[in-house]
């Protein structure tokens, strides 16, 4: 007899995404708040990608990640 639940992973699917919802699919196991400060973090230390975000538009005060930007986050941090 089994007991323990199976875990039924959902492929990621390239969508907009809100800065919260996209952090806690990175850092689930951390509070909304503490998830979004843990991917800005991420954000800011890569280099390449902050680069990246900013000439696709990307500004540190928008709610929202586009598809090309959550596609670019991934190329760079892999998928969540």
């Amino acid at each position: 007899m089994n007991l323990t639940p199976d875990i039924i992973e959902t492929p990621f699917i390239l969508r907009t995404y809100g800065r919260t919802e996209l952090a806690m699919l990175y850092f689930p196991q951390h509070t909304p708040c503490a998830a979004w400060r843990a991917l800005r973090h991420e954000l800011e230390l890569c280099k390449p990608l902050a680069r990246e975000l900013r000439a696709q538009g990307y500004q540190s005060s928008q709610r929202r990640f586009t598809p090309r930007q959550v596609r670019t986050i991934t190329e760079h941090l892999g998928t969540p």
